[in-house]
């Protein structure tokens, strides 16, 4: 009675990898070997890919879910004319190592980048955080109060929100289900994050997906549902820097409503909605974002002390 099951799994996982292999989802890259845009820096024993560019106040810029360092490539060049930015690449993400076991939920994120900012010596910052990068800077500006000017919340989650109960299924599933929600995360969704669909170029996608064929990345995929689960909500009313709530006028995904909750219980944040644009502003409407975040952090005065020189 129990050799059924087993021969349907069997049945199930090989018609998976015929179907990752036609999907460009094989792990076919080395991430030791992997071509990296920026630097590695051990944080607690864990290699975290970030880039360092610029001089003066600080700007550290959070990619959401299932982004990377990539997703800042128009901001960066910007803001690091009069400011230092630093663009980071979340545990489990982009360039960073992958290691299933290093901690994955969203406060293990946050000490992540606590170390990462120590060992390059920013005492300050303000902190940019899209999407699920959102919720990572909401916990920051909690847990490290002193360390935050402000914070600009582009198309950002409700840290506050509860996340529910993740019910995963069991390991052999588990392992079927995740490279076809990459596949959906790294198509249907993408794409539907653009108000201009052609925005997603041959280009922008491969771009997107090439981190997601480093070897170990599935396995990140499951860890970061599973210690994502360990994470409780923050208390909003605990935020006191200036905040912006960015975002894009037709984001499906999290759209401006979500904004207007977290401002209820943010009174300090102002919120500018971006036209034309929908979940991926930054990448749609950079000359809008970049402006909108200079003339708030102008109105709230930030000024910022960085440390060391990037370099």
């Amino acid at each position: 009675m129990r050799l059924r099951p087993i021969l349907v799994s069997d049945a199930a996982v090989a018609g998976a990898a015929m179907l990752m292999r036609k999907a460009g989802l094989h792990e076919d890259l080395d991430w030791a070997a992997a071509d990296k845009p920026g630097q590695l820096i051990d944080v607690d024993g864990y290699k975290v890919h970030y880039l360092d560019q610029g001089a003066g106040p600080a700007i550290v810029l959070i990619h959401g879910f299932g982004g990377h360092t990539y997703s800042y490539r128009h901001l960066i060049p910007t803001l690091s004319v009069d400011h230092r930015v630093i663009t980071v690449d979340l545990k489990g993400y982009g360039y960073s190592e992958r290691d299933a076991h290093a901690g994955l939920s969203l406060t293990a994120q946050v000490s992540m980048l606590k170390g990462l900012l120590d060992k390059r010596g920013v005492a300050r910052a303000t902190f940019v955080g899209h999407s699920m990068g959102g919720g990572v800077a909401q916990r920051f500006a909690v847990a490290y109060p002193d360390m935050v000017d402000a914070l600009v919340l582009a198309a950002s989650v409700n840290g506050e929100a509860p996340a529910g109960r993740r019910v995963l299924p069991p390991g052999p599933l588990l392992k079927l289900a995740v490279p076809l929600l990459a596949k959906f995360a790294a198509t249907r969704m993408l794409r539907g994050s653009f108000y201009d669909p052609a925005m997603l170029t041959d280009e922008v996608r491969d771009e997107y997906m090439r981190p997601i064929r480093i070897i170990g990345s599935m396995d990140g995929l499951i860890a970061i549902m599973r210690d994502g689960a360990a994470d409780l909500p923050v208390d909003l009313a605990r935020i006191t820097q200036p905040v912006l709530l960015l975002y894009g006028a037709h984001d499906k995904l999290v759209p401006p409503t979500v904004g207007r909750e977290i401002q209820k219980r943010v009174p300090q944040a102002r919120m500018v909605v971006v036209e034309k644009a929908g979940h991926l502003l930054l990448e749609e409407q950079p000359l809008a974002c970049e402006s909108a975040i200079r003339d708030f952090l102008q109105e709230a005065g930030v000024a910022s002390a960085t440390g060391v020189a990037s370099g």
